[in-house]
């Protein structure tokens, strides 16, 4: 069997051609039918030549096929001998969750291998394609730079296959105005609030700046009233760009903190930090062991810390 053609359909389904269950497209003399599936059904009418139908068809194969003469076997082997260790091969395993190129919306209605097989085929048929069509756009702009000089079968290759681009008259092309549009192509921004065009018709869906906490007015009214003040806290942001920017700071004084173990007196019950010899202290509570605990942490006798705060 050649290797464009279809492999050979079960007597369990319905012979081509026919059209499957669900399809809603017009079908000649189908509604004169009864007693037999949709599929046979169609399968009748569309090979019975006493009726009339059209002569293009809308069905069409669904078996995939390459060019005439093209072994889709050897693209995949070459493709494996190419790429080393390949999990697309020529015979795929129904099971494979991977991905298959141009599988799921351009090849059904043949067995898994069968379909996996002509998906990776038309992929690899269409790599060489672009790969050549590359390699032919670098030659042609190696002959074009004269970096390559044209060999016996290139000397036509730049006037036979590509046309030589048209340099641009202008550096940037002209917006097109038609005559009816002349009188009003300046923009609602650009206008002076004193124009009485500086609005937008109504209809118009894009934003407009200022213009959400405006209501109770027409919409040409509205976005009149909100463009005019966009534009004059534009012209206000304008000015104070060119004015100069001078920081003034505020002199601070002295910060008084509040001592953490303060004198004469204990800490507040609940308190989570770290107090001095507190862990030695027990019997008391909580505010009378902590009673000047910093003096009292240090373990030092009235006598030094008068020497201390005296130095």
């Amino acid at each position: 069997m050649p290797q464009d053609m279809p492999p050979k359909k079960s007597i369990l389904m319905t012979p081509d051609p026919y059209h499957t269950p669900g399809y809603l497209g017009y079908c000649p003399q189908f509604k004169y039918q009864i007693g037999s599936t949709f599929g046979n059904t169609t399968h009748r009418l569309l090979t019975n030549p006493n009726v009339a139908a059209s002569a293009s068809s809308v069905l069409t194969d669904t078996f995939p096929r390459l060019s005439q003469g093209v072994d889709k076997g050897a693209f995949i082997r070459t493709r494996t001998a190419s790429w080393g260790d390949q999990k697309l091969t020529e015979k795929m395993v129904p099971g494979y969750t991977g991905y298959i190129p141009k599988m799921q919306n351009h090849y059904f209605g043949s067995r898994y291998a069968d379909t996996c097989g002509s998906a990776i085929a038309d992929f690899e048929s269409d790599q060489r394609g672009h790969t050549a069509k590359r390699d032919n756009m670098r030659t042609l702009t190696a002959l074009q730079t004269g970096k390559l000089k044209p060999a016996d079968g290139q000397k036509n290759l730049i006037t036979a296959s590509y046309q030589t681009p048209l340099k641009p008259i202008a550096r940037q092309a002209k917006p097109y105005y038609s005559p009816g549009s002349l009188q009003h192509v300046k923009s609602p921004y650009r206008m002076s609030n004193a124009e009485a065009k500086k609005n937008f018709m109504s209809g118009y869906t894009g934003f407009v700046p200022k213009a959400r906490g405006l209501m109770g007015m027409g919409y040409p009214v509205l976005t009149n009233s909100a463009l005019c003040e966009f534009t004059n806290e534009m012209g206000k942001n304008v000015t104070l760009k060119t004015q100069p920017i001078t920081i003034q700071r505020e002199a601070r004084g002295k910060v008084e903190t509040q001592p953490i173990y303060p004198e004469g007196s204990g800490l507040v019950p609940h308190y989570t930090g770290h107090i001095p010899a507190q862990k030695f202290k027990f019997g008391d509570t909580f505010g009378h062991s902590t009673y000047n605990a910093l003096k009292i942490g240090t373990g030092m006798t009235p006598q030094q810390e008068a020497i201390i705060s005296v130095q």
